[in-house]
Parts: C-alpha cells; sequence; structure tokens
C-alpha cells in the first residue's frame, strides 16, 4: 500500500527473515532522485513508535525526500506495529540483526546500496553497533547519542555526569542570575550543593589526565574504526542535558582527533532531550540535511 505526500512517495512494507517487520519506505519525486546517494534508515527512539518523538522521524524522512534521499522508518519487534520475537534473542542483538534486515529491504525494493542510519537516544546504540559490524552502513546520524551501554557505566561516571549537568546549570545560567547571588548574599543558598558541584570540576579535571594516560576506550577504537572505513559521523546534542556531558567526558577528546576531521561533525544545540519544541525540530531538520546535502557522497 503506498500514498502520495505532495510530490513525494510513500510506501508501508513488511520484511524480515520473519516478514514481522513493518515500516515506511519514503521516496523523492522520481525525477530528482540519485541511485549513488545512500538511503537512510531511522531506528526507534526507546519504545516510540517509528513516526519517532513528537513525529520528528516523519518530517525528516520527507524533508531528506525532497532533497533526493530515500529511507525507510521501521519498528523493532514488539515496538509499534511489528510482532514481538519468539527466539528470545537478546535485544542488543535481534536490534541488529533487524536494522540490517531493512538495509537488506531498501536494497532488494529501492536498489540501494549505502545507507546511513538515524537514532535518537537509544537508538543511537543500535546504530553503533551495525555500523561496527556492517561495511553497507556509510554515516551515521546520532542525535543525543549513548555508544555505551547505560549499564555498562560505573557509578562513579554517573555521579559525575549529573554533577556536570548541575555545575553547567550553575555556569550558564544561575553565575549571571540576580536573585541567585541574593540568596548567597543573604545565607539562603545551598552551599553544600555548590561545593559538591566545585569539587565535581575540579576532580573532573584531574580525571581528564587519568583518562588520558589509560589510553583510547574501545568505543573510541570502533569510532577510528570507521573513520578509516569513510564513514561520516553527525553528532547532535541537547545543551545541558546528561547525554551532552557523557559525550564531553567520553568522546569528545577522541572525536577531535579523528581524522579527517571533515568526516565528524558535532553540534550542540538548545533543546530538550527529544526535541519537542517546533523550533527544536526545524533546528535538527536543517542540521541533518545540510549534512546529508553537503558530504562526500552528494559531490
Amino acid at each position: 500500500m503506498d500514498f502520495c505526500h505532495g510530490r513525494l512517495r510513500e510506501e508501508a512494507v513488511q520484511f524480515g527473515s520473519r516478514s514481522s517487520l513493518q515500516g515506511v519506505i519514503t521516496d523523492p519525486p522520481e525525477a530528482s532522485g540519485n541511485g549513488n546517494l545512500p538511503a537512510f534508515i531511522f531506528l526507534n527512539a526507546g519504545i516510540v513508535h517509528r513516526v519517532g518523538p513528537h513525529r520528528l522521524f516523519v518530517k525528516l524522512a520527507r524533508r531528506l525526500a525532497g532533497i533526493g534521499f530515500s529511507s525507510l522508518r521501521f519498528d523493532h519487534s514488539g515496538i509499534g506495529d511489528s510482532q514481538a520475537r519468539d527466539d528470545n534473542l537478546p535485544f542488543e542483538k535481534s536490534s541488529v540483526e533487524e536494522t540490517r534486515e531493512a538495509m537488506s529491504c531498501l536494497q532488494r525494493l529501492r536498489s540501494c546500496q549505502k545507507f546511513v542510519i538515524v537514532g535518537l537516544c537509544s537508538g543511537t546504540l543500535t546504530s553503533f553497533r551495525t555500523a561496527c559490524c556492517d561495511s553497507r552502513v556509510v554515516g551515521l546520524v546520532l542525535l543525543n547519542g549513548l555508544l555505551e551501554s547505560a549499564d555498562d557505566l560505573s557509578q562513579e561516571t554517573k555521579s559525575y555526569l549529573i554533577d556536570r549537568k548541575i555545575a553547567r546549570s550553575y555556569w550558564h545560567t544561575k553565575i549571571f542570575h540576580l536573585p541567585s547571588w541574593l540568596k548567597v548574599a543573604q545565607g539562603r543558598a545551598d552551599y553544600r550543593k555548590i561545593v559538591r558541584v566545585f569539587y565535581s570540576q575540579l576532580n573532573g579535571l584531574l580525571g581528564k589526565k587519568r583518562r588520558e594516560a589509560a589510553g583510547l576506550k574501545p568505543v573510541a577504537v570502533e569510532l577510528r574504526s570507521l573513520m578509516e572505513r569513510g564513514a561520516n559521523l553527525l553528532f547532535v546534542y541537547s545543551e545541558g542535558t546528561g547525554v551532552a556531558e557523557y559525550f564531553r567526558l567520553s568522546l569528545a577528546a577522541e572525536v577531535a582527533g579523528l581524522r579527517p576531521r571533515e568526516r565528524a561533525r558535532v553540534e550542540f544545540v538548545e533543546a530538550d532531550h527529544t526535541f519537542t519544541l517546533i523550533r527544536y525540530q526545524e533546528d535538527v531538520l536543517k542540521l541533518v540535511c545540510g549534512w546529508a546535502r553537503g558530504n562526500v557522497w552528494a559531490k
């Protein structure tokens, strides 16, 4: 079943080894399509249906189609319209397998050979894992990306990220906020919290040296491997969120050292975690489409 949205065409598809996965392909107007361009694959953000949080993925898929890119938005097993699996395969493995099946679906139906995977929050981990094991992936769009399982982060790291988030709030808002200084002058400030936050900042600077001395993390090694393979990466983080602090703590130095630099782009934007407001979404649409249009595959 398919229908036209303006000049764009959207088609509902069912695919996978069990024909149990449901998705929607969005195609550009036939005349403007370019068979050499990669297709985009959109992954679920947590348990949110394939439309994405606040329909962000629908808007992005259609905007990309307008500049010549096909895409597939689909639901992993047990999410949205896709049936649950019956083989007890862990999600960390089944999600990668299903993403590869989504690529094969577009390869079969649209003759696409290269792919860019788009993930938001938990979807970025699946995007990253898939890219590491499938050379058809030539790009990643990582929206508020966490490239390690949260379960693998130490409690020390989690506490540090929380304190960093609080500290950044102090630096960006309260330090220039007159009522906050009035509280200090009147003795009504939370001094214990302030001391903890600034101690965390100092400890973070010292810890950075220790991390540098310890060598590259496995995630950084895999990122370098992707770059050497020719993949292009776009990181977009909402300023002031825990995942933004995760990036600064764990990945910023490694990403800055990736070569060639133009293949790894990092943007921090004013937004909440799921880009709720229309203006937040518009910023993401412009960033992703500008990146897609200006990338090496479009030349």
